[in-house]
C-alpha cells in the first residue's frame, strides 16, 4: 500500500516517523471510569517490559454506542472488526501505552442503554468523559504525562481537537477520518458521493413499493451506501412487515421515486428534519449539541498532529481534507498526513467508497502511528 503525504512531512517540530526497533510484549490491566453516573468499562494496554514512564495514547471513538474495541458487527450481527483493540496492541507492540473505554451508557458490545445513549448523550458529554480518561492517564505512575497522545476516529476527531485545545500541554493530536466539514455539510456529502451513487447502480429507474425490499437487501453496499433507501421508508416500516415507501416522497404521484428529483430533496428535508427536532436521530450533530468540525478548530492547535486518510472513506471523503490540511497550514501547525489507496474508514480494505463497510484495519496505518509516536516521543 502507498503512502501519499498531502502535506509536506517535515516542519516546524516534526520529522518523518522511524520504524520500531523491538517488538514489545504486552499487558493488559482492565478498569473503570465514572462517566458522570455511569461506571464505564476500560482497559490499559502497556508495553509489559517498559522499566520507565510510557508515552500513551488516549483513543476517542466515532459515531454510535461504541465499546472501547469499536466492535463493529454486519446486519446479522457477525463480528467485523475492532479496530481500536487492533490500534492498541500495535501500540503496546511499538512501546506505547494506551487507554480506551466504553462511551457512556455503553456496558459492551451490543449492551446500551439505548434511551439514556441517544436521549441524553451529546458530543459535549463524549467531550467531559473524555476529559475524565485525560485526567486519568496523568495521574497514572506508569505513563509518562508529557508524553500523552490524543487519537480521535471520525466523530471523534472533532472531541480529540476540542480536547488538546482545552488540553495544550499534550503531546500530540492523531485524527483518524476527521470531520472536515460541518455535521450538515457532511452528510450532504455521504448523500451525494455515496448513498445517489449508490443507488443509481441498484435501482437506476428510481424506487418503488416493488423494488423496495430488493434495495434494501442488495449485496455489495457498505454502511454509508446501505442506509441510502432507509431515508425514503414509511414510518410503518420499522414496526415489520414489508417496507414501504413513504409517500412524502413520491412528490410526482406517479408510485416512483425518482433519484435525481423526489430522492434528493426529500432526503435533503429528511436530514434537516433530524438534525433540528428535539426528537430527530442526528439531532446530537445540531450545533447546541455538536461540537465544531476539526477544519474549524484548526487554528487553536499549538500541537503537532498526524492525520491518517484512507482514500475511500465513504463517511468523512478525502476529497474535502484539503479544507483541513489548509487551515493547518495556515495555522502553522506542524502536521503530517498519510493517505491511504484502497482503504476506507476505518483504514481497512475497501475497494470503492459505496463498499466501504468498516473491515479490519490495516497493517499501514497501524505501522505509521507507531513510529510517528515514537518519533515524536523520542524512542529509540
Amino acid at each position: 500500500m502507498v503512502s501519499i503525504p498531502a502535506l509536506p512531512l517535515t516542519g516546524p517540530g516534526l520529522t518523518l516517523p522511524r520504524a520500531a526497533s523491538v517488538a514489545h510484549a504486552l499487558e493488559t490491566v482492565d478498569t473503570t471510569l465514572t462517566l458522570g453516573d455511569f461506571q464505564s468499562p476500560a482497559q490499559w494496554t502497556y508495553p509489559s517490559q517498559a522499566a520507565d514512564p510510557v508515552p500513551a495514547v488516549l483513543l476517542i471513538h466515532g459515531s454510535s454506542p461504541a465499546d472501547m474495541d469499536f466492535t463493529y458487527t454486519d446486519p446479522q450481527g457477525k463480528p467485523i472488526s475492532s479496530i481500536f483493540k487492533d490500534i492498541s496492541q500495535a501500540l503496546g507492540e511499538g512501546g506505547v501505552a494506551s487507554l480506551r473505554y466504553n462511551k457512556r451508557y455503553v456496558s459492551g458490545p451490543g449492551q446500551v442503554n439505548y434511551e439514556r445513549f441517544y436521549g441524553e448523550a451529546d458530543l459535549h458529554t463524549f467531550l467531559a468523559d473524555a476529559q475524565t480518561a485525560l485526567d486519568a492517564m496523568r495521574k497514572n505512575p506508569r505513563i509518562d504525562p508529557e508524553r500523552i497522545y490524543i487519537y480521535g476516529w471520525s466523530e471523534g476527531s472533532t472531541v480529540a481537537t476540542e480536547l488538546v485545545r482545552r488540553n495544550p500541554d499534550v503531546a500530540g493530536l492523531i485524527v483518524q477520518g476527521p470531520v472536515t466539514l460541518d455535521w450538515d455539510d457532511l452528510f450532504e456529502a455521504q448523500l451525494t458521493d455515496v448513498q445517489l451513487p449508490y443507488l443509481r447502480q441498484v435501482a437506476p429507474d428510481g424506487l418503488t413499493e416493488q423494488n423496495l425490499a430488493s434495495v434494501l437487501s442488495a449485496p455489495g453496499g457498505g454502511l454509508v451506501a446501505r442506509n441510502a433507501a432507509s431515508f425514503t421508508l414509511d414510518p410503518s416500516s420499522f414496526a415489520g412487515g414489508a417496507p414501504k415507501l413513504n409517500p412524502v416522497f413520491d412528490q410526482g404521484g406517479d408510485g416512483v421515486v425518482d433519484l435525481e428529483g423526489d430522492y434528493l430533496t426529500g432526503v435533503r428535508n429528511a436530514l434537516a428534519e433530524q438534525i433540528n427536532s428535539p426528537q430527530g436521530f442526528l439531532n446530537i450533530y445540531s450545533p447546541a449539541r455538536a461540537l465544531p468540525s476539526v477544519t474549524d478548530q484548526a487554528p487553536h492547535l499549538k500541537v503537532p498532529v498526524l492525520i491518517l486518510q484512507g482514500e475511500n472513506d465513504a463517511n468523512t471523503p478525502r476529497q474535502y481534507l484539503t479544507r483541513l490540511t489548509d487551515a493547518l497550514t495556515s495555522a502553522d501547525v506542524p502536521t503530517t498526513v498519510r493517505i491511504y489507496p484502497g482503504l476506507g474508514h476505518s483504514l481497512g480494505p475497501a475497494d470503492s467508497m459505496i463498499t466501504d463497510d468498516f473491515a479490519p484495519i490495516a497493517q499501514e496505518p497501524l505501522s505509521d502511528l507507531v513510529e510517528w509516536v515514537r518519533d515524536q516521543s523520542g524512542l529509540e
